[in-house]
């Protein structure tokens, strides 16, 4: 099975060690220029962990990125179930939501620094970019609700909040899990891209430790911070899966 323990260690082994050769192949002179060992890497993230410096960064980047996800996820449900509802606001959106999603993200990061400022650039990239996810998975959450349920429903003429408690969340749910997983991990990613496009100012975030690392073409300081960045995205992505885990069984909808 996919979702096997073993299986999972298996494979995170297979990608190392092919990491590992590809390392071999390509040091020139033991500089690891191009790039860094596993070993090194590791070691590399052990020493940065024990600093005051790589908490605050992770500390900054994982409360606005978190933020800007969480407001994404509120909002894109909230306009996306409006928008289900009415046709108004589903014609009305329509145009801009097909914007964000076509739009280079580096377009809205270098547009955005003049509407937020360069500290909250990270946490509105996020936002910008989950938008459009939860948006169109609640749509289809919703689209996917029982019809027999719902004739039913209306032949026992139950309410509109009755509907939506014991037939369209249940069939939202599973969605809105789908949405996070795939937006946890967009976020980070446009996240930390905007604080290291960002990354004038002396405000200590993961993408102003990249372009440290970059400057200084220290390799192994670049991949030790890509390695915090999806070990974060991974926890993250649990967490929100776990509250909506919470919220399905709570509905009948959880898995």
């Amino acid at each position: 099975m996919i979702g096997h323990p073993g299986m999972k260690l298996w494979a995170v082994l297979v990608w190392l060690g092919l990491w590992q050769l590809l390392y071999e192949v390509t040091d020139v002179n033991g500089r690891d220029l191009l790039l860094s060992s596993p070993v090194q890497v590791a070691k590399k993230l052990w020493e940065m962990m024990g600093t005051d410096n790589y908490w605050s960064r992770v500390l900054f980047s994982s409360l606005h990125v978190t933020a800007g996800m969480l407001l994404g996820a509120c909002l894109g449900t909230l306009l996306g179930a409006c928008a289900f509802f009415v046709s108004f606001v589903r014609e009305l959106l329509r145009p801009l939501v097909s914007v964000i999603r076509s739009v280079p993200v580096v377009t809205f990061i270098i547009v955005a620094v003049y509407w937020v400022g360069y500290r909250e650039l990270g946490m509105f990239i996020s936002f910008l970019i989950c938008f459009p996810v939860f948006y169109s998975n609640t749509q289809t959450g919703l689209h996917s609700a029982d019809g027999k349920l719902l004739e039913m429903a209306k032949v026992f003429r139950l309410g509109f909040f009755k509907r939506i408690s014991s037939i369209y969340l249940p069939a939202l749910i599973p969605h809105l899990l789908s949405a996070g997983e795939v937006a946890v991990g967009l976020a980070w990613k446009s996240g930390v891209a905007a604080e290291y496009i960002a990354t004038a100012t002396s405000v200590l975030s993961i993408g102003g430790g990249i372009y440290k690392a970059k400057t200084a073409m220290m390799t192994v300081d670049t991949l030790a911070w890509t390695v915090t960045i999806v070990c974060l995205s991974a926890l993250f992505s649990r967490l929100f899966k776990l509250a909506l885990g919470l919220l399905g069984r709570r509905w009948g909808a959880g898995k």
